[in-house]
């Protein structure tokens, strides 16, 4: 892909959920969960947002964070466009996410995800894009969304 992408901060609310819906609608096997996408695509307003535009200002992908304790960072949602899957975009999101935190004091920065207690591919390729960018898993939690999706903590020192 020769397609130039800008990686932008998104301050305005609107933006964010329309961006956030953009992307997760092209994602069923993720966020299938029309309820849950919803939410997601309601929340963003309220965090910090980073964007991947292409050369249309066409959102291609985006990371949506918050902080805990003024010390934990938690990519709370994110998506890559299908399309734009294996360029690097999703990468290059993180490590704007990534500076934010820094920027912000944060000492750690975690990620929920479905845990591999379940064999299900799509979110395999989830946890081995967190590996490649420095997560590691810490624990598997059933009490947090329910035994038939079991919730991985994973994280990452920023230290």
């Amino acid at each position: 892909m020769a397609e130039a992408i800008s990686i932008i901060e998104i301050h305005n609310r609107e933006k964010k959920s329309s961006y956030a819906r953009e992307v997760l609608e092209m994602l069923p096997k993720w966020f299938g969960n029309k309820q849950a996408l919803e939410e997601y695509v309601n929340d963003v307003q309220k965090f910090p947002f980073f964007a991947a535009l292409n050369y249309a200002e066409k959102c291609v992908g985006f990371f949506s964070i918050k902080i805990h304790y003024q010390h934990t960072g938690d990519i709370f949602v994110c998506g890559v466009h299908p399309e734009y899957r294996h360029h690097g975009i999703g990468k290059a999101l993180y490590h704007a996410a990534e500076n934010y935190l820094i920027q912000e004091g944060c000492k750690y920065v975690i990620v929920k995800t479905l845990s591999d207690a379940i064999d299900y591919e799509p979110y395999a390729q989830t946890r081995k894009f967190y590996k490649s960018i420095g997560f590691e898993p810490l624990l598997t939690l059933t009490e947090m969304w329910d035994e038939e999706n079991p919730c991985l903590i994973m994280f990452k020192s920023l230290v």
